[in-house]
C-alpha cells in the first residue's frame, strides 16, 4: 500500500484529526403546508419527465419570487425555475457540458482512471448538487466512477458555473465556465484521495467498494465546500474545501494546492447529499444513505465551515413519497427550507422549518 493510501486508510478509521461529532437526539421534521405545485413538469433525459432532480440553488428573493437553478442527474445540463409563493414554474434549460469535450474548460482532464469499468462515453455530466453565490450558480458532477458498470466517463468530472444577472438571466453567450480542477483537488485531498476514480457500490453490491463520488455543493463566494456521499467509514463523511478563484483561474494548468478536509461524523452508513450555506455562514449538510442501506435516515445538521467547529443534529425529514431519496436542499430564509428528491416526479418538492 502506498503511503498516501496508508494515511487515508488512518484517518479513515479515526487515527488522525477527530472529526465533528455531533451531539444530541435528532426529532423528526414534518413537511408544511400548503404543498407546492408545479405549473408544468421539469425536463428529464431526451426530454422525458424529470425523476433524478439531485440538487436545488436559489438566489434571494426579488420581486416576492425566486429564481433557483435544478439538475437532473442523467441531463446534460440545467433547468432554471421559478417559485411564487408555492407554486414552481420550470423555465429554460442551459446546456453545461455538450456532446463532447471542449477545449476551453479550464486545467486538464484528470490523469488518473482506477474505474474497472475503463473509459465510457462522454455524455450526461451526472449533476449531483447546485450552489449560488453572486454572480454564479454553480453545478458539480459526481467525479466518480458510474455506479452500475464502474466506467469513467470524463463529463461526470466537470465543475460548471453560470453567471446571471439580478434576474438570474445568463450573461452573455460566455456565461457558462467549466473546469477539471476540483478533480485535482479531490486527487491531493490526503484524507480521502486514494479513494478518487475508485469503484462505487453498485446498488445491489455488498459493502467493499468505498470509491469517492460527490452528491453535494455550497459555495461562499470564496469557497467551494464538495460534499462526499463517499467514502464513508466508522460514521465518519467528508466535505472537500477548495478556493474558487484557483478553480476557475484562466489556463490549463492542474491545481497545486492541498485542500482542506472536513470530516463529519454524522452516523455509521451515512454519507453526504447536499450542502447549503445557512443565514448564520454554516453549512446545512442533508445526509442519508453512503451505498443502499436501508436503515440510514435522510437527516439534516448544521455544521461550522472548519475543522473544528461543531455539528448541530437538526432532524430526520419525513412525510416524502415511498421511495423518495433526498438530493437537494435550498435555503429560502426565516428557517424555511425546500427538499428535493431523486426518484419521484419533478422532485417531489417539500417545504420544512428549521427549529
Amino acid at each position: 500500500m502506498t503511503r498516501t493510501g496508508l494515511l487515508a486508510m488512518l484517518l479513515l478509521h479515526g487515527a488522525a484529526a477527530p472529526a465533528l461529532a455531533a451531539g444530541g437526539a435528532q426529532h423528526d421534521l414534518v413537511p408544511v403546508d400548503p404543498p407546492y405545485t408545479m405549473t408544468s413538469g421539469l425536463k428529464g433525459k431526451d426530454g422525458k419527465p424529470a425523476k433524478d432532480i439531485s440538487g436545488i440553488a436559489c438566489m434571494p428573493p426579488r420581486e416576492g419570487k425566486r429564481r433557483c437553478l435544478v439538475v437532473n442527474d442523467e441531463n446534460t445540463g440545467a433547468q432554471f425555475i421559478t417559485i411564487d409563493g408555492h407554486t414552481i414554474t420550470p423555465g429554460a434549460d442551459i446546456d453545461l457540458v455538450g456532446g463532447g469535450p471542449s477545449p476551453n474548460t479550464l486545467g486538464t482532464p484528470p490523469s488518473k482512471n482506477g474505474c474497472s469499468g475503463g473509459e465510457g462515453k462522454f455524455d450526461d455530466l451526472d449533476g449531483e448538487g447546485v450552489a449560488y453565490a453572486a454572480p454564479y450558480f454553480y453545478v458539480v458532477g459526481s467525479h466518480g466512477c458510474s455506479r452500475g458498470k464502474a466506467k469513467f466517463k470524463l463529463s461526470t468530472f466537470v465543475l460548471a458555473r453560470i453567471k446571471v444577472d439580478a434576474a438570474g438571466e445568463p450573461v452573455g453567450p460566455s456565461a457558462v465556465e467549466t473546469t477539471y480542477r476540483l478533480g485535482d483537488a479531490l486527487g491531493l485531498a490526503e484524507t480521502v484521495s486514494a479513494y478518487y476514480t475508485q469503484d462505487l457500490q453498485t446498488d445491489d453490491g455488498d459493502a467493499t467498494p468505498n470509491g469517492l463520488n460527490i452528491e453535494g455543493v455550497a459555495v461562499d463566494g470564496t469557497r467551494l465546500f464538495a460534499g462526499l456521499r463517499a467514502p464513508s467509514h466508522d460514521g465518519k463523511t467528508f466535505i472537500v474545501e477548495a478556493d474558487v478563484g484557483a478553480l476557475f483561474a484562466q489556463g490549463h494548468e492542474s491545481l497545486m494546492a492541498a485542500p482542506q478536509v472536513i470530516p463529519l461524523m454524522v452516523g455509521r452508513g451515512a454519507g453526504i447529499r447536499d450542502l447549503a450555506i445557512l443565514p448564520d455562514g454554516r453549512l446545512l449538510v442533508l445526509t442519508g444513505p453512503a451505498q443502499g442501506q436501508t436503515d440510514v435516515p435522510y437527516s439534516l445538521f448544521a455544521a461550522g465551515a472548519s475543522t473544528n467547529a461543531k455539528l448541530e443534529p437538526i432532524g430526520r425529514l419525513t412525510g416524502a413519497e415511498k421511495g423518495a431519496k433526498a438530493e437537494g436542499v435550498a435555503v429560502l430564509g426565516d428557517k424555511r427550507i425546500l427538499v428535493m428528491f431523486d426518484s419521484v416526479k419533478d422532485g417531489g418538492p417539500l417545504e420544512y422549518k428549521l427549529p
